[in-house]
């Protein structure tokens, strides 16, 4: 008895405590208020039953279980109620009525239970304390009304937090649905036991210990709040108190377009009531169809809105996205004036400017009658046509050449190398990263960065070369008299360690680097265009080396550009017309030499580029996303065939898959191989999986999540290539994995290099302590099998027994055998 008694009291300030925190938290947030309401409430039940414990007569008892009624017949009512407007779902509560049979369940328990009690003789005094029972006959339902009303709410909320959980592409959402569902089910259950299911079979010997089971999803959720920030966009969260009473207009919008606020500025300028926009779409604001995306960040955009009166009303619009800590979307925050005004001015003007030309006009006519007037006009022309020069050969921000300067400096000097049978160097730079800047930092301080920038390439160079800016944060810099290769690396390091030294911008140090690709005349190009085009392939072949670094154009990295384009634009329709095919590697058991699995490894056969090898194209696939719909092929055509050759009679092994990072980060990995395998109607059993290691590094807990989900299948998974990535222990122990493939590099240092030999047998080890098979790739050599075999290897691949070969010759094979 004192042990319930205690912990319904502890419960019950506990409540208190978490709900009085949340709502001073944030006490205009309405989930906020709902989860007080809540927190209070259990806060009166669990204290309510304390005291009910605690009584020393049935009389007592049922006078506190009574009263506690107010609060545990309406506690489901509010659970759910604060459940629906977290998923989202408030249009359920939009009519009055709804609200009335969404409540009235919790009436007719009061009722029932509060103004139609139970009396003393339905209370049964345990150790633990007062137990109350139905004795009395109310008719079916009227007895059993309760049992009902709590397990139809706890399956609506259920179903409701797991439709959520399903259906939300925010990871922040997914988390937070998952938590509160998990600590909801398990209360629940608990509750149901406890509180119904041993009633109802008259097995009276615990009180109702369901306020206290609830303990685990009030801070549950109270812990989404505080980690998750638990809450619809709301902005009484920001500091934009001062925003609402401005004479401009404020919006706030959220990520699905509707309208979550506005401020008394936009109101005025629009003449329409607060309750006529709030929770409607932006887009009955907007004169003409505009796109969610132009609007969401714009330092500035003239568009025109409608005003209640239906007039079209100018504006200019600057907005920016809200963020979560996960990087979210939580909605768009959009500040806009009238401008209608200075349109007017602008229309005055452009008025004045056209009458103000004509006057000109007259006056020069005027003017060209005399002769000392006409000189100094024609001095006037020629300096405007000089400042016109400037203008049109040089950048207006840097004040360097511009680009159509540079070609013309650059041309000349082809000519000019020609006759004399010199070189040229050409250097493409390129500041990385240069937008994060511009985003994070403001383009006037972009800007200022260019401008210094271009001072130190000019102080780096020789007088005789010249730097120009090309557009953006790219420059191209011209070398004179190209003695040797030499030099333009040598210039170019230069310029990369000077640009490496921080620039001071408002008294704050700000760093950055560059890529720089280099071309030199006449080897790699005769023209203007030749040779800027290869200085930025050479370019762009340092960015993916890794930024920071400089690359000289040669004939291979003209030569791999051209093929990997080839390749990339051949590969967008490589399954469409059919051009891949499986090939099978076998799999032996290492002791009996018996055929035991089958790894399917893809080949390409293109009409124009003929056998195109896997280490050519699988990189271009994974950088252009084509790795998705070819994986998904690769998958689908191996389960067919499988199950054909079973079918058949023909060999009945698993097939092995492989799959990369990108396949994995697909959240609709594990949907898809269900859906292959239903459609195949192949075992699970009879496919297997390999992963790389450096899969696991991308987002471990989603990836052993997913893993186990694969495993629950029946599919068997392999770690691919191990030993040659990350190997950790850790992640090893905790991988549903059945298989561990030694990678290739180490079979092929057996009797040449006792490290490799070591490792082997290190991993050898590793994987019988785990209870994990191990397999060996690439064993080429008698001398590798029989190491391998000493060191008590489970299964070998590879050309010592057989090459990678298509169905038909796996086929004939199985028939010899």
């Amino acid at each position: 008895m004192v042990i319930l008694t205690t912990l319904n009291l502890l419960c019950g300030i506990t409540y208190l405590i978490i709900g009085l925190f949340t709502l001073w938290n944030d006490s205009k947030n309405r989930l906020n208020k709902l989860f007080f309401v809540i927190c209070i409430s259990l806060a009166y039940w669990a204290i309510l039953f304390s005291l009910m414990n605690r009584s020393q007569d049935a009389d007592t008892a049922n006078t506190f279980y009574v009263y506690s009624a107010l609060s545990w017949s309406v506690f489901h009512c509010l659970l759910l109620h604060f459940i629906i407007v977290l998923t989202g779902k408030e249009e359920l509560l939009k009519k009055r009525f709804a609200y009335g049979l969404f409540y009235l369940p919790a009436i007719i328990s009061i009722y029932l239970y509060f103004f139609q009690p139970l009396s003393a003789q339905n209370f049964l005094k345990t150790n633990l304390g007062w137990v109350a029972h139905e004795a009395t006959d109310r008719g079916f339902i009227w007895t059993n009304f309760y049992n009902i009303y709590y397990l139809s709410y706890m399956a609506a909320i259920v179903y409701f937090l797991f439709r959520w959980w399903r259906n939300s592409k925010i990871i922040r959402e997914k988390k937070q649905a998952k938590l509160i569902l998990i600590t909801i089910l398990i209360s629940g259950v608990g509750a149901g036991i406890t509180d119904i299911i041993l009633p109802l079979l008259n097995v009276l010997v615990m009180p109702s210990i369901g306020v206290i089971l609830v303990i685990i999803p009030i801070i549950g959720t109270w812990y989404s709040i505080k980690k998750y920030k638990l809450m619809d966009i709301n902005p009484d969260d920001f500091a934009l108190e001062v925003l609402k009473i401005m004479s401009e207009g404020l919006i706030i919008v959220n990520h699905e377009g509707i309208i979550k606020d506005i401020n008394i500025g936009a109101l005025q300028l629009l003449g329409y009531e607060k309750s006529q926009l709030k929770d409607k779409s932006v887009c009955l604001l907007l004169s003409e169809k505009t796109e969610l995306l132009k609007l969401m960040s714009c330092s500035s955009l003239e568009i025109e809105i409608v005003k209640s009166n239906q007039d079209k009303l100018p504006i200019l619009l600057s907005s920016s996205i809200l963020l979560d800590e996960w990087g979210d979307s939580l909605g768009i925050v959009g500040i806009f004036q009238d401008i209608s005004e200075i349109k007017q001015v602008q229309n005055k003007l452009m008025k004045s400017s056209d009458e103000l030309e004509l006057k000109v006009n007259e006056r020069t006519s005027e003017l060209s009658k005399a002769n000392k007037e006409l000189e100094h006009e024609i001095v006037k022309r020629i300096e405007m046509q000089e400042d016109i020069k400037i203008l049109a050969y040089h950048d207006h921000l840097t004040g360097l050449p511009n680009k159509r300067l540079f070609n013309d400096s650059l041309n000349q000097s082809i000519l000019t190398a020609a006759k004399q049978a010199k070189s040229l160097g050409i250097l493409f730079i390129d500041l990385d990263s240069f937008k994060r800047i511009n985003d994070t930092m403001g383009h006037a301080k972009g800007d200022e960065l260019l401008r210094m920038v271009s001072i130190r390439l000019t102080n780096t160079i020789r007088e005789i070369d010249t730097v120009c800016r090309v557009a953006g944060d790219e420059f191209l810099i011209l070398i004179h008299n190209l003695e040797s290769e030499h030099y333009i690396r040598e210039v170019s390091e230069r310029i990369l360690n000077i640009l490496k030294m921080p620039f001071t911008i408002d008294n704050s140090d700000l760093y950055i680097t560059t890529s720089i690709g280099g071309a030199i005349y006449p080897i790699d190009g005769h023209d203007v265009e030749t040779l800027i085009k290869n200085a930025d392939i050479a370019m762009y072949s340092a960015k993916e080396k890794g930024k920071n670094k400089f690359e000289l154009c040669t004939s291979l990295l003209k030569d791999s550009l051209v093929k990997e384009m080839m390749i990339t634009n051949s590969l967008y329709q490589a399954v469409e017309r059919d051009e891949l095919e499986l090939y099978y590697q076998p799999q032996l058991n290492i002791m009996s030499g018996e055929i035991i699995g089958l790894e399917a490894l893809v080949r390409w056969n293109n009409p124009e580029l003929g056998i195109v090898s896997p280490g050519d194209f699988i990189f271009i696939a994974e950088k252009t996303g084509l790795i998705l719909p070819i994986g998904e092929w690769v998958l689908r055509t191996a389960c067919i065939q499988n199950k054909k050759w079973q079918d058949e009679g023909i060999l009945n092994v698993p097939i092995a898959v492989n799959l990369s990072v990108n396949q994995f980060q697909n959240t609709q990995i594990v949907e898809m191989i269900t859906k292959i395998l239903k459609e195949t109607k192949l075992n699970p059993n009879d496919l297997e999986l390999e992963i790389t290691e450096n899969i696991i590094m991308k987002e471990t807990e989603y990836i052993i999540e997913s893993l186990k989900k694969l495993k629950e299948l029946g599919v068997k998974v392999a770690i691919d290539d191990f030993g040659t990535e990350y190997s950790s222990l850790n992640y090893i122990k905790q991988l549903p994995v059945d298989k561990i493939k030694i990678a290739m590099s180490f079979i092929w240092g057996i009797n040449i290099n006792d490290k490799d030999e070591a490792i082997i047998n290190v991993i050898i080890v590793l994987a019988k302590n785990l209870g994990l098979k191990v397999i060996a790739e690439g064993v080429e050599t008698k001398e590798q099998l029989d190491f391998l075999r000493d060191q008590m290897c489970d299964e070998v691949q590879g050309y010592y027994y057989y090459k990678p070969m298509p169905a038909k010759q796996i086929e004939a094979l199985m028939s010899r055998e």
